[in-house]
C-alpha cells in the first residue's frame, strides 16, 4: 500500500454547528473512515486516515497497563479521540466540541498537512506558530539534518 503524504495549507472557517469543508486535495488520501484527535504538541485537531492511526492503535497496545504513566497517556488520548469519521456529499465533517473546546478553535482556521496526517489550527494562533517558525528556521534545519541524516 502506498504512503499516504498530505501537504498545504489552506484557510477555511468552521460553519455555526462546527463543521467544516476538507480541503479537496485532502480528500482522496483522507479516506472514508479516519479518527478525529488531538495533535501531538496539544496545539491543534489531527485528522488521521485509517491506516495512520491503525499504527498509533499499534504502538499504543504495546503500553503495559501496569505502567501508570503509559496509561495515563493512552486514557488521555484514547478520550480525545473520535473514529469511524466519514465527510459528507459536500465533503464537511464535524469537529467535535470537545476538541473544538480543547485547541480553542475560532471561526477561522488553517489546514497543515503535516505528511501522513491533517492538522486543523486555529488561525490566529497558526500565524504566530508559523511566524516563530520561520524566525527560528535555519537552526530547525540543522537539528533536522543533523539528527535524521543517515
Amino acid at each position: 500500500m502506498a504512503q499516504t503524504t498530505f501537504s498545504g495549507s489552506f484557510d477555511h472557517s468552521l460553519d455555526g454547528k462546527g463543521r467544516v469543508i476538507i480541503p479537496s486535495s485532502f480528500r482522496e488520501a483522507l479516506g472514508e473512515d479516519f479518527t478525529i484527535t488531538i495533535n501531538p504538541d496539544k496545539t491543534a485537531v489531527a485528522i488521521y486516515p485509517k491506516a495512520m492511526w491503525d499504527q498509533q492503535l499499534e504502538r499504543l497496545s504495546r503500553i503495559d497497563p501496569m505502567d501508570k504513566l503509559g496509561a495515563r497517556y493512552e486514557r488521555y488520548l484514547m478520550s480525545v479521540s473520535f473514529s469511524g469519521n466519514s465527510m459528507d456529499a459536500q465533503g464537511r465533517v464535524l469537529i467535535p466540541a470537545k476538541l473544538r473546546a480543547k485547541i480553542g478553535l475560532t471561526r477561522d482556521i488553517v489546514f497543515v498537512g503535516v505528511n501522513r496526517y491533517i492538522e486543523i489550527w486555529d488561525a490566529e494562533v497558526y500565524q504566530k506558530m508559523e511566524a516563530d517558525t520561520e524566525e527560528d528556521f535555519d537552526g530547525l534545519v540543522d537539528y533536522v539534518y543533523q539528527k535524521y541524516s543517515n
